[in-house]
């Protein structure tokens, strides 16, 4: 499915019909690790003067897995993200928009920065673009400050739950990309996980561990 889903992306690149007014289209994380069948949903990143081209393409991706009888859902933020609820259901996640790399630079998280410099593929642009992002050193608060903010927007037992699964996904990563940065207070987050509090107390608790870097 995964090879499926990248294929139709490809596609979409070659027959959108406004391709020269966006710069770069580009992927990271999970669709890119072929011999990994599972991932949780298509990363899109696009840098384009324009919002309107950006989001064109967008709609033009979706409705080439419609096509394909895929459903797609598109979402922006990973705090809002959706649940997958059957098999033929692809989340795409449309990053924000980049007007160019300063903007990019600003609306992002420093940590994600990093992750986009490592891992992203350019589909359709200048293929130097990664080198161009900076690869940032980043202490607690910066790594930590993001996760807390997130934390407190959360109202829903819903968006808790999304919340909770990226941190399990997100923080042996943090640790392993930043073996500098003291994140031991973060080890009980699997054990309060599975614990048997309500989502209330759980996220109560888990703000705390996350404010340690106060």
């Amino acid at each position: 499915m995964k090879k499926k889903v990248l294929e139709i992306f490809r596609r979409s690149i070659k027959t959108f019909k406004n391709l020269e007014k966006i710069d770069i289209i580009a992927t990271f994380g999970s669709i890119m690790i072929l011999d990994d069948p599972l991932f949780d949903d298509l990363d899109v990143i696009v840098v384009s003067k324009e919002k309107s081209d950006r989001d064109d393409f967008i709609s033009h991706l979706a409705n080439n897995f419609k096509k394909e009888n895929f459903e797609p859902i598109v979402f922006k933020l990973t705090i809002f993200k959706p649940k997958k609820e059957k098999d033929n259901q692809i989340l795409i996640h449309a990053i924000e928009h980049y007007k160019d790399l300063p903007d990019l630079l600003e609306k992002q998280w420093k940590s994600v920065v990093n992750s986009m410099k490592k891992d992203m593929v350019i589909l359709h642009g200048d293929k130097n673009f990664p080198d161009k992002l900076p690869l940032y050193t980043l202490n607690k608060k910066e790594l930590l400050n993001p996760l807390f903010k997130w934390s407190k927007k959360i109202n829903s037992e819903a968006e808790f739950i999304n919340f909770q699964k990226y941190l399990l996904k997100i923080i042996p990563i943090l640790k392993k990309d930043y073996p500098y940065v003291d994140l031991n207070n973060l080890n009980g987050m699997q054990e309060l996980s599975n614990g048997k509090l309500p989502w209330k107390k759980k996220l109560e608790r888990i703000r705390d561990l996350l404010s340690k870097h106060q």
